[in-house]
């Protein structure tokens, strides 16, 4: 069996040498075929140098260069696309999870017969450590809300720590070019039949560098994302809104005809109807959205088939 990690980097110049000799040096006790592929996803400073002179006497680190920054989606993507093994696992490149977990994702992916395994600092047993506080708040709301829209009670949708099996990747299309890649792949794969398993790990903040994740760009492409998979999210809540909004207007305004206070030419009686009727009607463009995003499943079926096949017939 041969195990393919891929590291995206960006700026991660004071992180490269010490994260590739760890895992490497992991790699090399539990594995005999393995091959690292880092990512270099357009970084302006030396990492990409670094990798290089560090590969040139190590035979297993690919350096697969991207020529501008094109996000972590696009990064993973492009290491897929050149793994050649079996397994494939990522991981973020300033240690935040320590490789040692790289073994026990491959053994709990045989051993639970499944096809994806996540590390995960959410569930049970995991835990974070010296993560900034509005960052730790941001990510555990970003993984309550997405979590919520995908099924399979998974604690930990956007982490990068991952084992997958090499049909997993060859079954799906991935389009996302940021982060929320991690979670469109969960999406993908359950739809299809894929089983996910998750482990705890601890996830701890990063000792040298910048975090090159953007906080507010993040947090709308996760929200995005969340209201594509679950359109009632978006719809119900604006709908249900209005109407009790609505609804709450045609009391007042009842209670103004019991007094006998009543102005029929007032405009809230046109804003109570409006809301209303406005919320009933955002409420169906909810209701046919999820009946559209269930044929999604469907689509994603026909997607695999092609995916194989194609690349059979390469």
């Amino acid at each position: 069996m041969k195990i393919s990690v891929i590291i995206p980097m960006y700026n991660e110049e004071e992180n490269v040498l010490k994260t590739l000799q760890i895992v490497e040096a992991i790699l090399k006790d539990y594995y005999e075929n393995y091959e690292i592929l880092v990512v270099n996803d357009g970084s302006q400073d030396n990492t990409s140098q670094l990798v290089k002179e560090y590969a040139s006497t190590n035979s297993p680190i690919i350096l697969l260069e991207h020529p501008i920054n094109m996000g972590m989606g696009k990064a993973l993507i492009t290491g897929f696309n050149f793994s050649s093994g079996d397994v494939v696992v990522t991981l973020d490149a300033d240690l935040s999870y320590d490789p040692l977990y790289i073994p026990k994702l491959i053994e709990t992916l045989d051993s639970a017969a499944v096809d994806i395994v996540i590390g995960s600092q959410y569930m049970s047993g995991g835990k974070t450590e010296s993560i900034p506080f509005h960052r730790l708040f941001i990510s555990k709301m970003a993984n309550k809300i997405v979590g919520y829209a995908l099924t399979g009670n998974i604690s930990t949708v956007t982490g990068i720590l991952r084992a997958y099996r090499k049909e997993v990747l060859d079954s799906i299309e991935i389009e996302s070019s940021g982060t929320e890649i991690n979670p469109e792949i969960l999406s993908k794969a359950n739809a299809v039949g894929f089983k996910i398993k998750e482990i705890p790990v601890v996830l701890k903040g990063r000792e040298f560098g910048e975090s090159k994740i953007k906080i507010k760009s993040t947090t709308i492409a996760h929200l995005l994302f969340t209201f594509y998979e679950k359109p009632m999210m978006l719809f119900g809540i604006v709908g249900l809104t209005m109407c009790v909004i609505g609804i709450i207007s045609a009391i007042y305004l009842f209670y103004l005809y019991l007094i006998g206070s009543l102005d029929p030419t007032r405009p809230l009686m046109l804003f109570m109807v409006v809301t209303i009727l406005s919320g009933i009607q955002i409420l169906i463009f909810g209701f046919v959205a999820t009946q559209i995003s269930l044929l999604k499943r469907e689509i994603y079926l026909v997607q695999k088939e092609n995916k194989l096949l194609r690349k059979k017939l390469k």
